[in-house]
């Protein structure tokens, strides 16, 4: 009882400190609330986009549910036919399971189970009392009896309606309902009898088993795409449909072995499976699936989410921990404004510390005080953080790019106990960041802690142990590393081959920020101390102070400096490479393309008028040419090589007469040699129209040394002239002017002509280098191509197309005009596939909200900073203020201060951040294949973006400024004197 008294003391003392310091709990609270929110927001928005992938996998492989995203399906089944047929004893145990027990194991909510069974075949016949049926007669047709549950609520009765349970009496008929497509065919009427007949081999001999049935009803499936026909409706066209009750009953007493097929589909509520759960879900199936395997041997799970749910969990796990490892230095940072705004707390109750102490206290009840602080704020912050986590995982689901919202998220983000378990160990840590400094505080009594307050301020603890330095070594190292191998490698020792997969392409660049931010603080005072030595040889007493202050208390600005410095330095680095991706992205998709789209389409033959490859069922979509026509993206379209005699083209400016298209261009791909050095050399040779390729063609400066313009100019000079790749020009010694024999493979054999070199060129879209396709490239003209080889051959149509086009219905217009379109790939569909990846849009949502909150942070540090370095120095500027000093200088003095951390955590962040932008970001186009090598990078500042970073410091500097001034005009001179104590 004694300890509870005591701790309910220590809990009275902890609110009345809160209280006493509330706005300092404020920021310690909102710095609690970003990182709490920020870690357990990660895991939400792994679970819920992967959730999202598992769908979509589902819905690719026809096991979803229209409608309801949320669903899963299960099938069960056993195949008499194969295994053996089964006697309907037999199959009760297992029914009886799978209809019951086996869902409640499961332990999702079931939206449906559906039942189907069915008979072997039978012979059906008309109903003709008179004669006995023979197995040698010819039958109207092959018949089985089924019995699906619930069929008669997802039919249309053409005809009469559904049947009813039969009689036990064997002379009754038996009411069955058949497809419409059976009716049509055989011209049956509902009420018309008929027999249906078939011989049973067994030991005893042949029995023959005749069932007399009766038509009640013509069906139709009242929607063949809905999800309870987990079989096509045409499976059940040649199947007497009969009630559940009918099969069990009157069937099954007649057969010996009734059931040939028996099959059990779910559909059950999955909207509540995530992550956490998964693995014990796939468990549970895996017991119902062995289960049901004892009960009827080879019963089978056909369909389920088995398998993508293994999928689903383990890559919802691989995606958390590589977000947790990016985010590490955002954590980073606000971690370090908790201890900043923790450092202010203690430094103001350090002299309270200390009395208490003196009288009494013991180092473990301060602690404990101190404890009880940081459980209760971060409590709140846990309680603020959840719903805040759910929105920030939404937020993730938005992101297009750094400090891109723009995509629909959509996300089903669920709390789970993962996220609360991590955000529990981020308010543990952060206990830990709170109570250590009030520790180290109980170790001083008042006279100790006044001692200990007259001696000069001591260094930061990093300087002290050395870090900076340290830290200098694998960040040293890690650049030597890369620029050695040329890529930074993963954990694994081997180079990553996606950017958005090694987290060291990250933590890398903010490891050699930290260092170089903590070098300059190390070096700082020294320049401070220079200046300050240069500033007493003039009049100027404001800024003399501001200097001599910087060079001899470097401890108590560094943090602030440290969180400007490293978060500006991120911030260019992040923004810049988020940049540079998105152009090389587009870069990527058009070089692969060529332009907005390009269609490989097919002419007619002048003999029949039509396309001979018009009953070839040709595809539609943003397809590869590689599913098509056998032919990858980098070698163009294979469309283009087709042999044939003649061909008839609608001419490329039909094109325009689709609202979508803009510009059109011809594009032909060929295949031929060289005669070099005494030898024909393969290559590939691109026909374009010089006039109409500039117009749709996606095209970038670096690719040749000369504009498309010019190049486009040399071509219509010289209507046999060639453009080589440089590379090849080089290695065989050719140059611009020189003439070569060129050999073009047609339909009718090799055609050899003479060429003349007319301009040159490293890169041109759809082609990857002689790495990629071993041979050389040549671009020539269209049309003299086409002369040369005695007429005109199939080729690829480039188009530009207007924003927002929508490809399948451009497609669809084209068509309509007599063009025929076998298939097209578009760039904008590749990007936007691309730039919904899990893995990008989770790195560029959590540096992007990352850094939004440790900006923010960086902010409000600096203004407690400077307001409570103005009160903590309440007597000293009192005292200068006594001496003579006026407000004007005094104000300089503070303004001095405040300018040179601000403009030197900008200055020193911004070219931080530059630097390691140039130095990494280039080892970033990594990847197997020269698609991921080619276009090369473009390293791009993102300086708009800081541009928006000064504004927002510049305001900063200005608040301060206006609240510094406030704080000196109040300011008592007699209070400061009199006060004789820092508040």
């Amino acid at each position: 009882m004694n300890f509870l008294f005591r701790l309910w003391a220590a809990l009275i003392i902890a609110l009345r400190r809160l209280a006493a310091q509330r706005w300092l709990a404020l920021a310690t609270l909102v710095g609690l609330v970003a990182a709490t929110t920020l870690i357990m927001s990660i895991p939400l928005y792994a679970d819920a986009v992967y959730f999202r992938v598992l769908q979509e996998e589902l819905a690719k492989a026809g096991q979803s549910v229209r409608d309801d995203r949320s669903a899963f399906t299960f099938l069960f089944r056993n195949i008499g036919s194969i295994y053996g047929v089964k006697d309907w004893e037999e199959i009760a145990p297992v029914d009886a399971y799978l209809s019951g027990p086996a869902t409640e194991q499961l332990d999702l909510p079931v939206k449906r189970i559906t039942r189907y069974v069915k008979t072997d075949n039978f012979r059906l016949f008309p109903a003709d009392t008179s004669q006995s049926y023979a197995s040698a007669q010819e039958p109207l047709e092959w018949v089985s009896f089924g019995a699906l549950q619930h069929f008669a609520e997802h039919v249309v009765w053409r005809e009469g309606g559904p049947p009813q349970p039969a009689s036990a009496d064997p002379s009754e008929p038996i009411e069955v309902a058949v497809s419409e497509v059976l009716a049509e065919r055989l011209g049956m009427q509902v009420g018309e009898p008929f027999m249906t007949f078939r011989n049973i081999e067994s030991g005893a001999g042949v029995r023959t088993v005749q069932i007399p049935v009766r038509v009640s009803g013509v069906w139709a499936p009242r929607d063949s795409e809905e999800d309870f026909w987990f079989y096509r409706p045409r499976a059940f066209d040649t199947q007497l449909m009969v009630p559940p009750a009918t099969f069990e009953g009157r069937i099954a007493s007649l057969l010996d072995d009734e059931v040939a097929l028996i099959a059990w589909h779910w559909v059950v509520d999955g909207s509540d499976v995530n992550a956490s759960n998964a693995t014990s879900l796939a468990a549970r199936i895996d017991q119902i699936t062995l289960r049901a395997a004892t009960l009827l041997p080879n019963t089978r799970l056909e369909i389920s989410p088995y398998d993508a749910l293994r999928k689903y969990q383990s890559s919802a796990r691989t995606l958390t921990v590589l977000l947790y490892a990016f985010s590490l230095p955002i954590v980073a940072l606000l971690l370090a404004f908790i201890g900043l705004v923790v450092g202010l707390a203690v430094s103001r109750q350090r002299n309270e510390i200390a009395v208490l102490r003196s009288r009494g206290a013991t180092p473990i009840q301060v602690a404990v005080v101190a404890v009880l602080e940081a459980a209760l704020l971060g409590l709140a912050a846990l309680a603020v953080a959840t719903p805040l986590s759910m929105a920030m995982a939404q937020i993730f689901g938005a992101t297009r790019s750094f400090l891109n919202f723009s995509l629909d998220s959509a996300l089903r983000v669920q709390m789970t106990s993962t996220p609360v378990q991590f955000g529990l160990l981020a308010v543990g840590v952060a206990l830990l960041a709170q109570v250590l400094p009030s520790i180290s505080a109980a170790r001083h009594t008042i006279v100790s802690y006044k001692q200990e307050l007259a001696r000069t301020v001591s260094k930061p603890w990093w300087q002290r142990a050395w870090l900076d330095l340290l830290l200098l070594i694998p960040a040293g190292y890690g650049v030597y590393l890369v620029q050695q191998q040329g890529a930074i490698v993963s954990p694994t020792g081997a180079a990553s081959g996606d950017v958005f997969e090694n987290p060291l392409l990250i933590l890398l660049p903010a490891l050699v920020a930290l260092a170089l931010t903590l070098l300059i603080l190390r070096l700082l005072p020294l320049a401070m101390a220079l200046l300050a030595w240069i500033a007493a040889r003039f009049n100027g007493v404001g800024f003399l102070l501001a200097t001599r202050y910087l060079a001899r208390e470097p401890g108590l600005y560094s943090t602030p400096l440290v969180l400007l410095m490293w978060t500006l330095s991120l911030a260019v680095f992040t923004a810049s490479l988020a940049q540079t991706l998105d152009d090389h992205l587009y870069d990527q998709s058009y070089y692969a393309i060529g332009a907005d789209a390009r269609l490989v389409e097919l002419g007619a033959t002048p003999n029949t008028g039509e396309n001979p490859f018009a009953n070839m069922g040709a595809p539609t979509g943003n397809q590869s040419t590689e599913t098509t026509s056998g032919q990858s993206a980098t070698t163009g379209s294979a469309i283009s090589q087709i042999p044939g005699p003649e061909w008839v083209f609608i001419p490329v400016d039909e094109h325009l007469n689709v609202k979508e298209i803009e510009a059109a261009a011809r594009v032909g791909r060929f295949e031929g040699s060289i005669q070099v050095q005494d030898r024909w050399q393969p290559f590939t040779m691109i026909g374009i129209d010089r006039i109409d390729f500039p117009k749709a063609a996606y095209w970038r400066n670096d690719f040749a040394s000369a504009s498309l313009g010019a190049l486009m100019n040399s071509l219509a000079i010289a209507s046999d002239g060639v453009l080589m790749e440089r590379s090849f020009m080089r290695q065989q010694g050719l140059r611009v002017g020189d003439a070569v024999q060129v050999r073009l493979r047609a339909a009718g054999g090799n055609t050899s002509f003479p060429m003349r070199i007319v301009g040159d060129f490293r890169y041109f879209p759809t082609w990857y280098s002689p790495l990629a396709e071993g041979k050389p490239l040549f671009i020539a003209n269209l049309e003299w191509i086409f002369e040369q080889l005695g007429g005109e051959y199939p080729y690829d149509v480039w188009v530009k197309t207007a924003p927002a086009t929508d490809f399948e219905q451009m497609v669809q217009d084209l068509r309509q005009y007599g063009i025929t379109v076998l298939n097209y790939q578009a760039a904008p569909v590749r990007i936007a596939e691309e730039l919904r990846r899990p893995e990008r849009q989770g790195l560029f949502g959590v540096l992007s909200v990352g850094f939004l909150a440790s900006a923010l942070l960086t902010v409000l540090g600096f203004l407690l900073y400077a307001v409570f370095s103005f009160r903590r120095r309440f007597i000293e500027l009192g005292t200068l203020r006594a001496i003579g000093l006026s407000i004007g200088q005094l104000s300089v003095f503070l303004i001095c201060e405040l300018a040179f951390l601000i403009l030197l955590g900008l200055g020193a962040g911004s070219a931080i951040g530059a630097l390691i932008s140039d130095l990494f970001i280039p080892y970033f186009q990594i990847g197997s294949g020269p698609t991921a090598n080619i276009p090369p990078f473009t390293v791009e500042i993102a300086w708009p973006a800081v541009t928006r970073l000064y504004a927002l410091f510049g305001a900063l500097f200005l608040a301060a400024f206006v609240i510094l001034i406030a704080l000196l005009l109040r300011m008592k001179v007699f209070q400061a004197i009199k006060l004789g104590e820092t508040v």
